[in-house]
This record gives C-alpha cells, structure tokens and sequence, in this order.
C-alpha cells in the first residue's frame, strides 16, 4: 500500500466532491444530496481504478485506503465547516453525510472487485511427460 497516493487521492476525491456540492448549492440547495453522491460514486470509482493500477494492493489493503480516504475527507469538510461559519450542529445533523461516508468504503471496495486483477496460481503447470528416444520405424 502506498500511502502518499492514498493521501493524494483522498485529498483530490474531498476537493472534488466538496466543489460539486458548494456549486450545486449555489444553482439549488435541494440537489446537494444526489449530485454529491453521485458524484463519490463516479470519483471513488474512478480513483480506485487509478490506485490499483498505480499500485498492487489485497481487498484488505483497499478498505484500509478507503477508510484513509473517508477520515481525509472528513476533514476537508470540517475545515470547509468552520471556514464558512455555517452552524455545526445544523450540518452534522444531515444523515446524508454518513451515507457518503460508507459510500466511500463500499464503492471503494467494489472498484477493487471490478478493476483488481486477481491471478490465482493454486495449480501447478503442467509437467510434460518425459520423451523416451525411440529409434524411428
């Protein structure tokens, strides 16, 4: 597991899904839920393809790296919390925030089901039989 490219996806993946939805606030308050969740879905997607392409990692290792991306996002919204001045109380009360957060781990998860490329070499290659020399006819 390489931890600077999850850190560095984490940090991409909150940006981005923190933008989409300060933009569709903006346009109408009543779309931040499903534009913000369709939007983890896509990127999550899209950064676990890049991460395992990037770097070989077990399903164990994946839901770590989610899990690292979950905790960085949650801190980049924190922050965004407290730069705006908007009532904590108020925005942690939305369930939907939760739900983004496991969203994260699940499709994290299914992304490395989906793009990981698993060999498995539980069976031996197969021995040829031994050539015997006989003289031809």
């Amino acid at each position: 597991m390489e931890f600077k490219f999850s850190v560095l996806f984490g940090i991409v993946l909150a940006i981005i899904v923190l933008a989409v939805a300060n933009v569709v606030w903006m346009v109408d308050p009543a779309y931040v839920t499903p534009a913000a969740i369709i939007t983890i879905v896509i990127f999550t997607l899209i950064f676990t393809k890049l991460y395992i392409s990037r770097v070989s990692v077990s399903l164990g290792e994946m839901i770590t790296v989610s899990i690292i991306w979950l905790v960085i996002d949650a801190i980049v919204e924190a922050i965004q919390v407290f730069a705006l001045g908007l009532d904590v109380t108020t925005y942690y009360s939305n369930y939907m925030i939760y739900v983004g957060y496991i969203l994260i781990v699940i499709f994290a998860t299914i992304g490395y089901k989906l793009f990981s490329k698993t060999v498995t070499t539980t069976s031996k290659p197969e021995e040829r039989p031994a050539e015997t020399s006989t003289p031809p006819v």
